[in-house]
């Protein structure tokens, strides 16, 4: 007998379950605290029976078989044992609590399932293991791997690997993945090789992949060529990709590009950009835009904008406003603004920060002002960045005094300046002949604690010479 009997239960199902599907769904509960008469034949009445008058009692004859003595035939024995259901509501369990991050009470249920003489399967085992990879509780999700009483498959042990890359035991994963009784997938191998390229140890990743047992896919390749790239090893990234066995994705492309932009190598992006053999999507298009902004090939920017075969998101109008505004194009930045609202797409607060940005180096501070003023009616939260664009801004057309009133305005709504806002304020002040004043404000900042000491001392020392 199991830990629990069914005719003894004492407590809806649905509460035994932590399933919040099941608590939600009254068709599940199954009550146990009346007294049920199995001999009636209204216990078998079916849910879509309108009254008992439609269920007709068996007829009983002198050859009838009595009810009692049927429960012996073949399909009574067939039915479930108290035993068989116990396992059952315990797996069940086991995997409720694991979905809604209660480990503890599944390993409970574990133990309960293996007292009970019951075997669990790999399917309940590797639901436990999850859930401590999940805590971060590498440790329990070994042991309990080790002392699994059936034999662990692939997804188990890449369940496992998963959890020890993203804890940076790596050491710990190769071991695992050397030690495997099963013969290891291609997503075994990509599962260690994210990892590995994650924390930059790529070159252990090409080791990895070389003795890779079954045939790489394309997630195997865009693994490896990011984990290049991000490690500035573009030339064995694109050897890799001029290697490849499958049919490069777009993620593969983009991984170059991003990878091309980032070194400012744009004639081989944009190389690359027109033999592509897939179809560009927007990450395809704000990847270059972002890099070809960055370099300042602003007109080459507008032109691949311009014919773009997808629909723009708010990232790529983002990157491309930033460019223009960067570029001293602040009105042409505005109309974009408002084609994008046109298009009905809501500009973000890196959107807005941009043209802010762009109109305080232009000397635009009032627009800037009045603008960072409707972030609140365009529900907009500005940044630190934002406000220090416009004290720069201030502090460079010698407005040193309205920078000031600028930094009470922050303070007043609520904002706290950060050392950064203070020390474009006191550089602002100095240049403006005012450098004893410069000097008293950083003394009272650091002796009211507004900023730390070591930062008060190191930038009093970079502007001795103010």
């Amino acid at each position: 007998m199991g830990s629990m009997s069914l005719l003894s239960l004492r407590t809806p199902y649905h509460e035994i379950c932590p399933f919040q599907s099941l608590q939600s769904n009254p068709k599940f509960t199954i009550n146990f605290t009346s007294s049920i008469n199995f001999t009636s034949p209204n216990c078998l009445k079916p849910r879509w029976a309108s009254s008992v008058s439609q269920i007709q009692p068996p007829k009983i004859s002198a050859t009838t078989t009595p009810w009692r003595r049927r429960a012996t035939t073949k399909n009574q024995r067939n039915l479930p044992s108290s035993d068989q259901i116990d396992v059952v509501l315990h797996k069940i369990n086991i995997h409720g609590y694991c979905r809604v991050g209660r480990t503890r009470e599944a390993a409970r249920e574990l133990e309960l399932l293996e007292e009970s003489g019951a075997v669990p399967d790999v399917k309940t085992y590797t639901v436990l293991i999850r859930s401590y990879c999940k805590d971060r509780n590498l440790d329990e999700a070994l042991r309990l791997l080790d002392r699994m009483k059936v034999d662990p498959n692939v997804v188990t042990y890449n369940t496992v690997l998963k959890g020890l890359c993203d804890s940076r035991k790596l050491d710990s994963a190769q071991e695992v993945l050397d030690q495997m009784k099963v013969a290891p997938n291609v997503v075994t191998y990509n599962t260690l090789l994210k990892g590995l390229c994650n924390f930059k140890m790529v070159d252990i990743a090409l080791g990895v992949f070389d003795r890779m047992k079954v045939p790489p896919d394309v997630v195997t390749y865009g693994t490896l060529m990011k984990g290049l790239c991000d490690s500035g090893k573009l030339d064995k990234a694109l050897e890799l990709f001029d290697q490849m066995k499958v049919a490069p994705n777009v993620v593969a492309y983009n991984t170059l590009l991003k990878g091309l932009c980032v070194l400012e190598k744009l004639d081989k992006a944009l190389e690359l950009f027109d033999r592509m053999k897939v179809a560009p999507d927007v990450v395809t298009y704000t990847t270059l835009l972002k890099g070809l902004c960055g370099s300042g090939k602003l007109d080459k920017a507008l032109e691949v904008f311009d014919r773009m075969k997808v629909a723009p998101d708010v990232v790529t109008y983002t990157t491309l406003l930033e460019g223009l505004c960067d570029s001293g194009k602040t009105e042409q930045g505005c109309e974009l603004l408002a084609e994008m609202k046109d298009k009905g797409l809501k500009p973000n607060i890196v959107t807005y920060t941009s043209l802010v940005t762009g109109l305080a180096k232009e000397g635009n501070l009032d627009e800037a002002i009045n603008l960072l003023e409707g972030f609140k009616d365009l529900g907009i939260t500005p940044t630190m960045i934002t406000f220090r664009s416009i004290i720069s801004g201030l502090c460079k057309t010698k407005q040193a005094d309205r920078a000031i009133d600028f930094l009470d305005y922050m303070v007043w709504k609520g904002w706290k300046p950060d050392e950064k806002c203070y020390g474009i304020l006191i550089r602002g002040i100095a240049s403006e002949g005012l450098a004893k004043e410069a000097q008293e404000l950083l003394k009272e900042l650091d002796a009211r604690e507004l900023v730390k000491k070591t930062w008060a001392k190191n930038f009093a020392r970079k502007c001795q010479g103010c």
